[in-house]
């Protein structure tokens, strides 16, 4: 997982992440999240060039890559803008897929209260909601998951904080009810961060534009380790 790239079309910038991503391949990693905030735009065709930017280096990496958008992905783009630049149209900023013996899926918290998506700047960000059609599907995938879950959110679920969705006592209850919620993995605070609920781990990650590694998972039967500032040990 690498979150909050927030590039903004320096070299320095796209230096560290090839290098993150080239730690990634030489680790031997299979499949790789950006966790939202890929990029600072000042106007859309800025944006939308270094998103292209960003996602050529992604795409470098050897094993499947998903995207999530984060808010500031979203300041003068739509959601659908935002995955045709990546050269993904037709994904959506909520997903699921499975890894490890594991589902993950991935919320999309850019709405306004109201219910609004956030597109092309329409939006405070200190306002993030999962709106209730939202909570109807994460509800329905953890029904129907016959695996341990792993969730994935750009903003914070585990606290009230401005970097939280408002509704975060909701998600935390349905998170808490399903009982199959291993970890929880969330972005947009830029710094570390763990709280234990209710039997659940919730991990904030700190941002890759200060220069933290990726946040690598090893899976198993037994459960989940955290490498934090992965760097890989050898190069194959």
């Amino acid at each position: 997982m690498i979150t909050d790239i927030h590039y903004d079309g320096c070299a320095v910038a796209l230096n560290r992440l090839y290098e993150k991503v080239s730690a990634l391949n030489s680790g031997g990693v299979e499949t790789l999240v950006v966790m939202g905030d890929l990029v600072n735009g000042n106007n859309a065709n800025h944006a939308k060039r270094m998103l292209r930017e960003v996602s050529a280096l992604c795409d470098t990496f050897r094993g499947d890559v998903h995207f999530m958008p984060g808010n500031h992905d979203l300041d003068f783009l739509s959601k659908t803008e935002f995955y045709n630049v990546l050269g993904r149209g037709g994904d959506k900023p909520r997903f699921h897929f499975e890894a490890g013996g594991y589902k993950f899926i991935c919320l999309d918290a850019n709405f306004s209260p109201d219910g609004t998506a956030y597109d092309t700047g329409n939006f405070k960000w200190q306002e993030a909601t999962v709106p209730d059609e939202e909570l109807d599907w994460l509800r329905g995938q953890l029904a129907a998951s016959l695996l341990p879950v792993i969730l994935l959110s750009h903003q914070r679920i585990d606290k009230e904080t401005k970097f939280a969705v408002r509704n975060y006592d909701q998600v935390r209850k349905m998170i808490s009810l399903a009982d199959k919620v291993k970890a929880v993995f969330q972005g947009h605070n830029h710094q570390d961060d763990l709280l234990q609920i209710d039997g659940t781990s919730y991990y904030t990650l700190s941002a890759h534009v200060d220069d933290v590694g990726p946040a690598v998972l090893e899976l198993n039967l037994r459960g989940v380790r955290l490498i934090r500032d992965f760097q890989a040990l050898e190069v194959k």
